[in-house]
């Protein structure tokens, strides 16, 4: 019997498992967040850490691009074979990096004032949120180092290097929340603190890099290379692009979560909770977005374009049987995954009232996140962008048309934010095909 699976769909599930296991670590890492502060007996923690959650993250997303520009390039360097311009890349991309890291730093009372009065959150909820963030913000650097060394793995399709880095930061989050929040009784800075010193535990991975793969004892010569414009300008004009797209996505979110908090302290639990849920899951699609990345861009430096070919519709097909993994599982036991995150029957009962536009969003969403990973391979961050700002203005324009029809509303904007984005890197595609 013929198997369904191709030798290249083998080629993708290798690169692209470790990064799903490693991927689902991520979003637990706020599942399980909500789970030790959802049982310290009030919402109004769980809307502090929500809150927090997502204003820490527009931060890291709106600059999560560096993962995926630093696998962009060292595949494409790796398929052709340039070990010289691959350390370039990384020790400019590291430049751009702490930059971006010191100035964040430097202004992050300002951010954090300026962020949490676009909240029209109960100040119960902004206090908290306030004590999160102050302690949080500062790993930010180590964030940006932990992206580029996993960048830098998934480029050269080292995967299980990858996996290994990601599930251990992120296990050790998780002990770190448990020990910080319901041992010693640190309530929301706990959970802020097992972040912070979690995220640095990358640089005893950094350290093996060096000692292991010579990546800064090799070339030393190129340092003087790193500020020339000629060779630094694709960088930061891939930077650009990308920090636009993530923007307008991260600002999605974030009205999301403003929007939520005008409707009770139980809507933005419970809306915490549900996005929580569709982080597992995006996060998981993620693994085929970053088989993409890789793949793509190591075939196109080979300049293999059958081969290119090949690698957007395995993972095309891949990603939506993951889908079809992730509906099943959660439709049968959303109910019980809601018991463990929470013990409060008013947020249990909402939460089940709302889930449905949740899995809708998990279909709408597959398409969107494996493209994305492709349209990075093939280094297509003029059109992500412009896509990224049409899709974010039909949100925009459905939040205002929708309002009263309260949280619903709210829902079918977001999926139609989805299924917009989607629908526009579908027939993107279908032109690049025809190009290439």
């Amino acid at each position: 019997m013929k198997s369904i699976f191709s030798d290249i769909d083998a080629k993708t599930i290798t690169i692209a498992l470790p990064l799903i296991l490693s991927n689902i670590t991520i979003p637990l890492v706020g599942f399980v967040d909500n789970a030790v502060v959802g049982h310290l007996g009030s919402p109004i923690f769980l809307g502090a850490v929500g809150v927090g959650s997502i204003i820490i993250s527009y931060i890291l997303f709106s600059f999560g691009f560096i993962k995926s520009i630093t696998a962009s390039f060292t595949s494409k360097h790796d398929g052709s074979s340039d070990k010289r311009n691959l350390l370039l890349t990384l020790y400019q991309i590291l430049t751009i990096s702490l930059f971006i890291s010191f100035i964040i730093l430097s202004t992050k009372n300002y951010i954090i004032d300026f962020s949490l009065d676009l909240f029209d959150a109960a100040e119960d909820v902004k206090l908290n949120s306030e004590k999160y963030l102050s302690i949080r913000i500062f790993s930010v650097p180590a964030i940006f180092l932990r992206d580029i060394l996993i960048g830098y793995y998934i480029g050269l399709q080292q995967t299980k290097k990858a996996m290994f880095i990601v599930i251990f930061i992120n296990i050790f989050n998780a002990l770190l929340d448990y020990y910080f929040v319901l041992i010693l009784g640190y309530g929301v800075e706990g959970v802020a603190i097992a972040s912070v010193i979690a995220e640095y535990s990358i640089l005893i991975f950094i350290l093996l890099a060096i000692e292991n793969d010579n990546i800064l004892t090799n070339h030393k010569f190129m340092l003087n290379e790193v500020f020339n414009w000629d060779t630094m300008k694709e960088k930061i004009f891939f930077n650009t692009n990308m920090f636009i797209r993530s923007f307008i996505l991260m600002t999605c979110f974030a009205i999301f979560m403003k929007m939520s908090t005008d409707y009770g302290v139980v809507i933005l639990a419970v809306n915490t909770i549900l996005l929580n849920f569709f982080f597992i899951f995006s996060y998981g699609l993620d693994g085929f977005a970053h088989a993409s990345e890789t793949m793509v861009g190591n075939s196109i430096g080979k300049k293999d374009y059958n081969l290119v070919k090949k690698s957007i519709i395995s993972t095309g097909k891949l990603s939506i049987m993951l889908l079809a993994v992730y509906l099943i599982f959660f439709i049968t036991f959303d109910r019980s995954i809601l018991n463990i995150v929470t013990d409060i029957v008013s947020v249990k009962e909402s939460a089940s009232l709302f889930s449905f536009w949740l899995y809708l969003i998990f279909v709408a969403g597959t398409f969107a996140f494996w493209l994305d990973g492709v349209f990075i391979g093939a280094m297509k961050h003029i059109t992500m962008r412009n896509i990224m700002i049409l899709s974010g203005s039909i949100f925009f324009f459905l939040i205002v048309f929708l309002d009263t029809y309260d949280n619903h509303g709210l829902w079918l904007s977001f999926l139609m934010f989805f299924v917009s984005r989607s629908i526009f890197l579908l027939i993107a595609l279908n032109r690049y095909l025809t190009k290439i």
